[in-house]
């Protein structure tokens, strides 16, 4: 199958941006819903805002992830990817992967007389990890790379369509 262009991955990939973004706003209602509203009394008024705030931002965060994504891929399925349009989105969306790993680490230090921060573990549940922060840190990384790379093809597109 072809990785850009009409009936493409890149046109996949869009298609289950859109339902990402469906389902997420769904989930995140429920997640909501559940954890301020029918289970408040749990959490104390501190807590409260403390994790609505943290929870808040990173799901604006995920939800920014995914659309500015679906530009992107959509620039693929038009075959035109190098534009200055997707350098941007690409550091935004590393720019928003570092702030969700910044809400990671401040619930991890604002919880951290709550429970034990372990990297992974096995439990009778099945085998849980905290990397999360340091998986967002480092796709941040990556996305700036990324972006530093279309910056650079950008260039020697521009000077190849200027090149009779």
């Amino acid at each position: 199958m072809k990785l850009y262009g009409k009936k493409s991955i890149s046109e996949i990939l869009v298609i289950l941006l859109n339902i990402v973004i469906l389902v997420g706003a769904i989930i995140t209602f429920n997640v909501y819903y559940n954890t301020f509203w029918t289970n408040k009394d749990i959490l104390a008024k501190s807590d409260g805002f403390i994790m609505a705030f943290l929870l808040t931002i990173g799901v604006i965060c995920t939800f920014l992830i995914a659309i500015d994504l679906k530009k992107v891929a959509k620039t693929l399925v038009n075959k035109n990817p190098f534009t200055i349009n997707n350098i941007k989105n690409l550091n935004k969306i590393a720019i928003e992967c570092f702030i969700i790993s910044g809400c990671y680490i401040g619930n991890i230090f604002y919880n951290i007389n709550k429970y034990s921060y372990r990297f992974i573990y096995i439990d009778n549940r099945g085998i849980h990890t905290d990397t999360e922060p340091v998986i967002f840190f480092v796709a941040g990384i990556f996305l700036l790379i990324l972006a530093s790379v279309f910056k650079q093809a950008l260039k020697y597109k521009e000077e190849n369509d200027y090149t009779i």
